[in-house]
Formats: structure tokens, C-alpha cells, sequence
């Protein structure tokens, strides 16, 4: 017997439908970048030299940076306290 093709289905197009203004809300939280820490790449780099200076003693390089990068911030901050403590030493001498 003849083979018979039979016609193909044609899809038939959806239409889109136009986009629609989106809604903000005005009571959000702020954003990451508002509430993220202050970074201290000095302090970052001090206590990253630190560390190198003690020595790794099998600690992975990738583990200090993490750790100094997560404490930048206390060493500025002890940084920072220890240079206030010169500071009225030189003013009673």
C-alpha cells in the first residue's frame, strides 16, 4: 500500500502580552550594599602579614585570607586604639 502523509499541525502563535509596570514597595529592608561591613584592605593586608609572619604550620593560604578578611575590621579598630595609646604617651612624656 501507498504511504500517505498526512498534512502537518501548524502551532499556532501565542499572543504575548504586554509587560506591566512592576510594584515597589516602599517599606524594604535595605539593601546588602547598605547594611554589608566596611572593608579595611589595610587592616587586611597587616593581618595577612601577620599570620605569614608566624608562620602557615599546614594552614591553607585560602584559610588566613579568609579568616583576615572577615576580621579586618577588629584589627583596624585595634589598630586604631593602640595608635591612640602612643598618641597620650608622646603627650604626658
Amino acid at each position: 500500500m501507498p504511504r500517505i502523509d498526512k498534512p502537518k499541525k501548524t502551532l499556532k502563535k501565542k499572543k504575548l502580552k504586554k509587560p506591566t509596570a512592576i510594584r515597589v514597595s516602599s517599606n524594604k529592608k535595605p539593601t546588602k550594599a547598605l547594611t554589608k561591613k566596611l572593608k579595611h584592605s589595610v587592616a587586611y593586608y597587616d593581618c595577612c602579614l601577620a599570620q605569614t609572619k608566624k608562620g602557615l604550620k599546614g594552614v591553607k593560604i585560602t584559610q588566613i585570607c579568609h579568616h583576615c578578611k572577615h576580621n579586618s575590621q577588629k584589627y583596624a579598630l585595634a589598630k586604631a586604639q593602640d595608635r591612640e595609646v602612643e598618641k597620650q604617651k608622646i603627650a604626658n612624656a
